[in-house]
């Protein structure tokens, strides 16, 4: 109630007004000794509030100022939070209250961390996350007339990171298929997704297993580019990028496969990053029906006499590859379905294989074994290429050469088992008596086809 007492003659008329503002409605009656009485109060009820009495001599005014006293209230910005250990958690509670209402905040359990809380105009900040800062944080509201809580549950959980992850960068084999693995863990349900060069469709011949690990199959030039592979939870996400290289092929047959190319000098590397050294082919595109041939020359090539030398594999001649050492020429048969090398022994009077004496003569492998079979025949046999068809020039010997009559005579044939290949020296004998002499020939080391 509000009173307004007013003496005159006439009676004077007292009328009630609100500053800047109206009486509320339907709430307000003015009683017939002037006073106001306001039904309800509300706080948006106070303000300024002025009486006017008039009558026929003139009019005064008065005024009065309402303040209405009130029960704080509160309003949390969130009352279920999620964060990660050592992100910033930032909760604003915001009260009203006449008289202003004091925010004090406290944990149900425990209590808060002091060196890395702040607490400014109601708004609790929590720095550094440990896990032991989840539960239940209350906020109160004051004033004379009470007080009120309300609570936000915080819930931190441990950082979302990566298990997993791919190479930083990564060398393909041109046709085969490459997988990136990437594998994360988080508290929250996770997924994991893959783009290329920020685009999200990924290129054909690709997909993602179930773990996160990225297959591509049939690697070729359309597949270099950068990849990134992004983990994501409700909290945040976290990325890790791979390199994907142009593809190195491992043969000319998967150069020509995925190319097309045509013949020349190419760069292979039949074992992949990490192991021997690329090098430097000749690749035949036209050579075995145009399925890719890799070629590797040596130093050796040419038809080469030998005479002045009689015991059994008396005369050695050792064999260089142009530009690759044996290990890296082993990793191209592996990589190879198919590998052969020409050898040939042109004799006069030069036992090669069998006749009275025994063999005079092998071949050494890569690996350093004496092989006593020839070209055209098959490992185990001690046969040259007329020995599997008994077509020799004496029957009754496995080579040409072993017939031993001063005529001359040849044994030659393709070596095809790559598991032995390339052919490392060559070694020859009874080539020391008078006429006895012999002319040996040995061919590039040619590849193909993908193992």
């Amino acid at each position: 109630m509000l009173k307004c007492t007013a003496v005159g003659s006439p009676s004077p008329k007292v009328l009630w007004g609100k500053v800047n503002s109206v009486l509320p409605v339907g709430r307000h009656v003015v009683e017939s000794n002037g006073a106001l009485i306001l039904k309800d109060v509300r706080p948006g009820d106070d303000g300024l509030y002025s009486c006017k009495a008039e009558n026929l001599m003139g009019q005064v005014n008065a005024s009065a100022k309402l303040t209405v006293q009130f029960f704080p209230k509160l309003l949390l910005s969130s009352s279920r939070l999620m964060a990660e250990e050592k992100q910033n958690v930032t909760i604003s509670c915001n009260a009203v209250g006449q008289p202003g209402p004091r925010i004090t905040w406290s944990k149900s359990v425990g209590s808060l961390p002091v060196d890395r809380t702040e607490v400014r105009n109601g708004t609790l900040k929590i720095f550094s996350l440990v896990r032991k800062d989840g539960g239940i944080y209350i906020c109160k509201a004051e004033n004379i007339l009470g007080s009120v809580t309300d609570t936000a549950h915080l819930m931190v959980f441990s950082p979302l990171k990566f298990k997993v992850r791919p190479p930083q960068e990564v060398i393909p084999h041109a046709l085969d298929s490459l997988y990136l693995p990437c594998m994360a863990e988080s508290d929250l349900r996770l997924t994991i997704t893959w783009t290329k060069d920020g685009r999200s469709s990924l290129p054909v011949e690709s997909n993602v297993l179930q773990n996160g690990t990225l297959v591509i199959n049939n690697i070729g030039k359309s597949h270099e580019g950068s990849y990134t592979c992004r983990a994501t939870n409700a909290l945040t996400s976290i990325e890790a990028k791979v390199k994907i290289n142009s593809p190195v092929a491992t043969s000319c047959s998967v150069i020509r496969k995925y190319s097309g190319s045509a013949s020349g000098n190419y760069v292979i590397d039949p074992d992949g990053v990490g192991g021997l050294a690329p090098f430097t082919v000749y690749c035949d595109m036209s050579d075995k029906n145009g399925v890719g041939v890799t070629v590797i020359s040596h130093d050796s090539e040419s038809r080469t006499h030998v005479n002045g030398c009689e015991p059994h594999g008396c005369y050695s001649h050792d064999i260089h590859y142009t530009g690759a050492s044996l290990s890296q020429l082993a990793s191209l048969t592996r990589a190879s379905s198919h590998c052969e090398q020409f050898i040939k022994y042109e004799c006069h009077g030069s036992v090669l294989l069998g006749g009275l004496g025994g063999g005079f003569a092998w071949w050494v492998s890569r690996d350093s074994a004496k092989m006593t079979y020839w070209g055209g025949t098959s490992p185990g046999s001690s046969k040259c290429a007329c020995g599997m068809t008994t077509s020799c020039a004496d029957s009754s010997y496995p080579c040409n050469c072993d017939k031993n009559d001063f005529a001359w005579r040849e044994d030659s044939g393709l070596l095809t088992d790559k598991t032995h290949l390339p052919v490392k020296q060559l070694r020859f004998g009874d080539a020391g008596d008078g006429g006895e002499e012999g002319y040996h020939t040995l061919g590039k080391l040619k590849c193909y086809g993908i193992a």
